[in-house]
């Protein structure tokens, strides 16, 4: 044996001993995850997050509890009960349980995104623990994401468009609201909550663009879209609007009285339209997809990915790759408007 394998197992029995001497303190479920979630919000994370984390853990706890496991303290979690809720998850759980909008069975087994964000929060929570001396090992050590296939991403096509947009009856206020609201999304591929959170004061006239603060981005990075002379003189519009009937308002999609429009309500109203024109049928009427057909268009009209990848906030282009999932039909297009041989077939005997 070689003098360098001998300091490598000397190192790992090393290691081991020190994992057995390692003192740990013994903390509730309740209130190491209390020290947890205090401690992550003190890091300045999201309320989002820190609601995802929340549900996460109280999810886990339950399964506990319900499974027969006699768990007081956090560091008494091992990995085969972490092994087994994640079999629970997949093959077991009810979907859309305690929904306040879902009633009914719609089946078992949870989403592997669902599944995979669970994993990870655990993750998140156990190495906290592990750092502030509450367990011995991370449970979650050893466990890896499921994997997931990656679906086909649609986009509503120029028909679904046109109708979607036909069905805003623009003589309303709320009508008007959600025509420029669509377009905006179909123009600028914003987020449902960055377009919902823009004020008067967001927009630069002379440059035609939206300035996005980082607090209201996904990756908090400070952001600047540009938009369209059309979507401009739309968002006026509606602007004007909104100092005639709402003059102490804020923001400028409202309710029609006057209040801050939340995700939630824009999202009925799109699926609203997804459903009376019958687009709803054939493709999810959602913010999202508004966001995929601009990404799609903007790279069959001759955008460049890194240019989109810009303007959509990615920080990687493999996130861009995914939103820009070209059909058969386009692809076939492109390769006869910029195959090589076109070019050349007419020097070719």
């Amino acid at each position: 044996m070689s003098e360098r394998s001998i300091k490598q197992r000397r190192a790992k029995v090393a290691n081991r001993e020190n994992e057995l001497s390692y003192t740990v303190h013994k903390i509730g479920l309740t209130d190491a995850w209390n020290y947890f979630i205090t401690a992550k919000v003190g890091e300045g994370i999201r309320k989002r997050t820190q609601d995802d984390y929340s549900s996460t853990w109280r999810y886990f706890t339950e399964w506990l509890f319900e499974a027969g496991y006699k768990v007081r303290y956090v560091n008494e979690v091992t990995s085969t009960m972490c092994r087994e809720y994640i079999r629970y998850l997949t093959e077991e759980a009810p979907r859309y349980k305690n929904h306040k909008y879902m009633d009914g069975d719609y089946g078992k087994g949870l989403a592997t995104a669902t599944i995979n964000m669970r994993i990870r929060n655990l993750k998140v929570a156990f190495n906290f623990w592990r750092a502030e001396n509450m367990v011995r090992i991370n449970p979650m050590d050893n466990i890896k994401c499921q994997k997931d296939d990656i679906d086909k991403i649609e986009s509503f096509t120029d028909e679904q468009i046109e109708a979607l947009l036909n069905a805003c009856d623009q003589r309303t206020y709320v009508g008007f609201r959600d025509y420029v609201f669509q377009i905006c999304l179909l123009d600028t591929g914003m987020r449902m909550n960055e377009l919902l959170s823009i004020t008067p004061e967001s927009i630069d006239v002379k440059t035609r663009c939206i300035h996005l603060g980082a607090e209201f981005n996904k990756n908090r990075r400070y952001r600047v879209v540009p938009i369209s002379q059309e979507t401009l003189k739309l968002l006026f519009e509606l602007i004007d609007e909104n100092k005639q009937h709402f003059p102490q308002a804020k923001r400028i999609f409202l309710s029609c009285y006057g209040e801050e429009v939340r995700d939630t309500q824009m999202n009925k109203r799109l699926k609203y339209y997804g459903d009376i024109t019958g687009v709803g049928k054939e493709i999810r009427s959602t913010a999202h997809t508004w966001r995929h057909t601009f990404a799609r268009n903007f790279i069959l009209n001759g955008g460049d990915p890194y240019t989109l990848m810009r303007i959509l906030g990615h920080s990687s282009i493999h996130m861009t790759r995914r939103y820009v999932q070209m059909t058969d039909g386009d692809v076939r297009i492109k390769h006869l408007e910029y195959s090589p041989l076109r070019k050349l077939k007419k020097k070719i005997r």
